[in-house]
């Protein structure tokens, strides 16, 4: 469950794209139980499908496996993560934040929002960014959803 109020982190979020996905999110919540990838459906939310990265929790080690690397985020970066594990991104530093994150859903499971200012490869990123924890069991975080809202286009 929450630890913050349910509109707490809805409240930080400039992004009205990353806003409407967390509603979205939020109404697929089982009382305490968080949503899991089979409550979630794509058409939902085709407005950010682009802008959505699906990203599989595994545990002993863990370790986090890019299952979709949404299509705009292929674009900005310019590599896709899809299949590939997140100790393969390209950006040391990025993905060292990126892991410690994704780290911080798992163990919190709550969602996150930051906002992200940098130069990688000699370019500028400007982006909001809203993880969404999914749980299969409704406990266990077994999915990440990623939506990155890009200020730099």
């Amino acid at each position: 469950m929450l630890d913050v109020a349910p509109d707490a982190i809805k409240q930080t979020l400039h992004s009205s794209t990353l806003q409407r996905l967390y509603d979205y999110w939020r109404s697929k919540w089982h009382g305490s139980l968080l949503p899991g990838r089979a409550d979630i459906d794509p058409i939902d939310f085709s407005y950010a499908l682009g802008d959505i990265t699906l990203v599989d929790v595994l545990y002993e080690p863990l370790r986090f496996r890019f299952r979709l690397d949404g299509t705009r985020h292929v674009e900005h970066f310019g590599f896709d993560m899809t299949g590939r594990f997140l100790d393969t991104f390209p950006e040391p530093g990025m993905r060292q934040s990126i892991h410690d994150n994704y780290r911080s859903i798992v163990e919190s499971r709550e969602p996150q929002r930051y906002y992200r200012d940098l130069t990688a490869d000699g370019r500028p990123f400007r982006y909001e960014a809203l993880l969404l924890p999914l749980a299969g069991d409704g406990k266990k975080i077994d999915m990440i959803m990623v939506a990155i809202a890009f200020q730099d286009a």
